[in-house]
Parts: structure tokens; sequence; C-alpha cells
């Protein structure tokens, strides 16, 4: 029993690839290895350029999950004074109360 030579994960028993390898190999073979090294190149590895966009894009999201949540808070605090927010039954609760007590 052998490991696969490409992906060197999968056991084979009758050939030098696995299953998935193998279908690689032959698209390599009919494309021609520097079409797919280029597609790989093109799709897979990202340049100086395309990393900083990426950065930028996942800075604007972080900004605006906090921004968010800012709003949250004060929102939080404003309505933290009104104690129905807390509890929007405590007007019934205190009547029930004080109609107990009597």
């Amino acid at each position: 029993m052998l490991t696969c030579y490409l992906c060197n994960q999968e056991t084979v028993i009758t050939s030098y690839f696995c299953n998935d390898c193998n279908y690689i190999k032959r698209i390599l073979q009919c494309y021609g290895r520097e079409e797919i090294k280029n597609i790989i190149t093109k799709v897979c590895i990202r340049n100086k350029k395309q990393m900083d966009n990426k950065i930028d894009i996942i800075k604007g999201k972080l900004e605006k999950e906090e921004k968010k949540e800012e709003k949250k808070e004060v929102t939080k605090k404003e309505c933290l004074g009104d104690s129905t927010y807390l509890n929007p039954n405590q007007s019934v609760l205190d009547e029930l109360k004080k109609k107990l007590s009597k």
C-alpha cells in the first residue's frame, strides 16, 4: 500500500494517485501545465493590491460592527432609566401589589 504521490493523504493500492488527484492530473493533461499554473496564480494567489483591498474590506466591516454595538449601548443606557424597559409589566405588578396589600 502506498500513499498518493500528489496529496500524500490517501492510501492507494493500484496506482500512484488517489481519485481526486488523478482527476487533477487529467485536467493538467488536457489544458497543459502552463495554463493550469496561470489559472491557479490568478485565482488562488493574491498580489499586494488584492491583499490591501481585502484588508480594507475587513476593516470596514469591523468598524460598522463597532458602530452598531456603540449605538446599542447608547440606547440601552437611555432606556435603563425607564423601569418598563427592564420589566414591561412592572406597572401591572405594582397595581396588583397595592390591591393585595389593602
